[in-house]
């Protein structure tokens, strides 16, 4: 027979699909996001690294050329690995809790109101951050590891 457009989304992996799709959306978006950003984020750590130390500040165009002259251009992509790892995490996580707890809170398709929202969003954003909070750290410390004395 003939597959129908009402037993194709009756079917069990469009149902698989519609679960995971905003999982999958989210952790994506957040992967791309975090590929373009991850020169301005490590150049960031080293910045509060190097204000940290108690020596005379420079600026962050003085830090990145030290940076690019002592360690190379990939340099500014140390930490990638967990970068993506973390929002692998924590952004797949959030999003996809999100989409599942409005999609359970909505009555009759209406849209949530915004207290229902604010719920689910600090439900979906702490259970992001507890799975996401150990790829993070190991982001921080592999920037900050060109710190490290020899």
């Amino acid at each position: 027979g003939t597959m129908t457009e009402s037993t194709f989304t009756d079917s069990t992996p469009y149902k698989l699909f519609k679960v995971a799709q905003p999982f999958v959306l989210g952790g994506a978006s957040g992967m791309l996001a975090t590929s373009v950003i991850q020169p301005i984020d490590m150049l960031k750590v080293r910045v509060q690294l190097q204000n940290e130390g108690m020596r005379q500040s420079s600026s962050a165009v003085t830090i990145a050329m030290d940076l690019l002259h002592k360690e190379g251009f990939l340099a500014m992509y140390k930490g990638l690995s967990a970068a993506l790892l973390r929002q692998a995490t924590y952004t797949t996580t959030r999003m996809g809790v999100f989409r599942l707890l409005a999609d359970a809170m909505k009555k009759d398709n209406e849209p949530l109101p915004l207290w229902k929202k604010a719920i689910v969003s600090l439900t979906a954003g702490g259970i992001g951050s507890v799975v996401g909070t150990p790829s993070d750290l190991a982001l921080v410390r592999m920037q900050a590891d060109g710190k490290l004395p020899p």
